[in-house]
């Protein structure tokens, strides 16, 4: 039997069929081959194999056109899910693998890297409610850094790790119904681990004022215990139960003074201690008894000088007082 070379049809046993070019009995250069269960190709063959470019219907009413290699999509090719999904990017052995671009059927679009048929790499999501992520991609799972703002009108956003799918590790996150801006560590989603919250208008649920920032333990998305930096300057020690003031302690001016200091970076170099004031010595003071017998002993000495004074300066009265103690004059005559 000669083999075919050219244009040409065949049947064969599962029912399938080829019409198209031959080369050496082997389908090779353009045609269609038909499965028997609905299906068909439309393109370039090369012994046998669909090879180079063609368009493939499949039964669920799915097309792709791109480039084929040993039969398998390979190369650039757009996909048409029955749902009207498309995928336009790069293939690699029949998977989307490399830079793709899918438009989902709820108005979803992905753009970024692929690998065996899931996103994975570098990539931007744009969700149907308006929400966005662009980051980090694992096994179709957000996986590592990334950025996602949430839609629906609620303008959330996060900025950190993801670890399958969900935030987790250290993050930070605006939470647009508290308006509140919170930085630090994440599990399961939730604010959970030390991180610190700054609030940007007063809560009364959340017993907090605009400015006022927590800093400290959170568990499970709630406050746990921590300190308090009030917008009006004060610093205080305070405990919460399922978010739920409990407990609150002021603080002595100059831990507040330190703390202000580390939460800003900063280093805190504490006051010299003011040197005590030195005591006056005491001035003597006299009694009244003292100063009276002081007087008295100052006028006796004044009247002794005074006699002494006046017995130096006149002799004869002197003499004259003598004489008059010794006698009458007429025995001294004698």
């Amino acid at each position: 039997m000669a083999l075919l070379n050219g244009f040409g049809k065949e049947e064969y046993p599962n029912s399938d069929s080829y019409e198209g070019a031959f080369k050496r009995g082997a389908r090779h250069g353009g045609g269609t081959y038909y499965h028997h269960d609905g299906s068909r190709y439309e393109g370039q063959f090369e012994e046998g194999m669909m090879e180079g470019t063609g368009k493939y219907f499949n039964s669920d009413n799915e097309i792709f056109e791109g480039e084929w290699h040993n039969s398998q999509r390979h190369g650039h090719g757009t996909f048409t899910y029955h749902d009207g999904t498309i995928y336009d990017g790069k293939w690699q052995a029949d998977l989307r693998h490399g830079q793709g671009l899918m438009r989902y059927a709820d108005g979803g679009v992905f753009s970024g890297n692929w690998a065996n048929d899931r996103r994975h790499g570098q990539g931007q999501m744009t969700f149907a409610d308006g929400g966005q992520y662009q980051g980090s991609w694992a096994e179709d799972q957000r996986h590592g850094y990334g950025s996602l703002k949430l839609g629906g009108g609620n303008g959330s956003t996060y900025d950190g790790e993801f670890f399958e799918d969900i935030p987790e590790g250290k993050g930070t996150l605006f939470d647009a119904d508290e308006r509140s801006q919170y930085a630090g560590e994440f599990k399961a989603g939730l604010r959970s681990g030390e991180g610190k919250c700054e609030y940007k208008k007063t809560n009364a649920k959340l017993c907090v004022n605009m400015d006022d920032k927590f800093v400290g333990q959170w568990l499970m998305g709630a406050r746990a215990q921590g300190m308090m930096f009030c917008a009006d300057g004060e610093v205080e020690r305070v405990g919460f139960l399922n978010d739920k003031l409990i407990r609150r302690e002021k603080l002595p001016l100059q831990d507040q003074e330190r703390l202000k200091c580390e939460a800003k970076g900063e280093v805190y170099v504490a006051p010299e201690p003011v040197a005590p004031k030195k005591a006056p010595e005491p001035v003597p003071v006299e009694t009244p008894a003292e100063e009276t017998r002081q007087r008295s002993s100052s006028k006796g000495s004044v009247k002794s000088k005074d006699s002494g004074r006046a017995n130096s300066k006149d002799p004869a009265r002197a003499s004259s007082k003598a004489g008059t103690d010794a006698g009458p004059p007429e025995a001294i005559a004698a």
